[in-house]
């Protein structure tokens, strides 16, 4: 399938059990066998799933709608995604760009296809400070409740968890493609 250009929308679609559960529109940064980056601005819009009462799910039940969402109106956020990778990196700032951290995404590795890319969320993320002078684990109890629940098993959750401790080692080494300044990236003026 053919690679994606700068500045080119796609879909990133997060699937549980084949369906989806979150669509983003990203813009393509890079799209080369070594990374997949991407762009998304604030404002742009998100489907989500919801339940029945309209707000944002957390976990899947056997049924669920999707909804209109958009990126917090104060939120940048650059996607870095090493192809064969079970993890994403995230970076986030705010809308001063001023940065607010780096976020270890615990995923199945991105599948390509015609519009972008498919991914299963494995729940268990980190979140790393600005600095990268600490850390820490976010959605245990959600990923022990996906575990209790049946969604995953307990050699699965281990896994997510020895791939979070590997994807947080590549992070703070710097080893590529996290050696480049991406801190310092900055979308071009007419992608605003």
């Amino acid at each position: 399938m053919k690679r994606f250009s700068p500045g080119e929308r796609i879909e990133v679609r997060e699937v549980w059990d084949g369906r989806a559960w979150e669509i983003r529109r990203p813009l393509i940064v890079e799209d080369t066998p070594d990374l997949l980056a991407v762009y998304n601005a604030p404002d742009s819009p998100v489907r989500t799933a919801v339940g029945p009462d309209g707000k944002r799910l957390r976990l899947p039940p056997s049924e669920w709608a999707m909804a209109d969402a958009s990126i917090p109106a104060d939120r940048r956020i650059l996607g870095l995604h090493p192809p064969g990778s079970d993890h994403s990196v995230l970076l986030f700032w705010d809308d001063s760009w001023r940065l607010l951290g780096w976020y270890i995404n615990l995923e199945q590795d991105r599948q390509r296809n015609p519009r972008g890319f498919d991914f299963e969320e494995h729940v268990l993320d980190l979140v790393v400070e600005p600095d990268m002078a600490a850390w820490r684990w976010k959605d245990e109890d959600e990923l022990a409740e996906a575990v209790e629940r049946g969604l995953f098993t307990p050699e699965q959750a281990a896994d997510f968890r020895a791939e979070g401790e590997r994807a947080l080692e590549w992070l703070l080494e710097r080893r590529p493609p996290y050696d480049r300044p991406w801190e310092d990236w900055r979308p071009p003026p007419d992608w605003d």
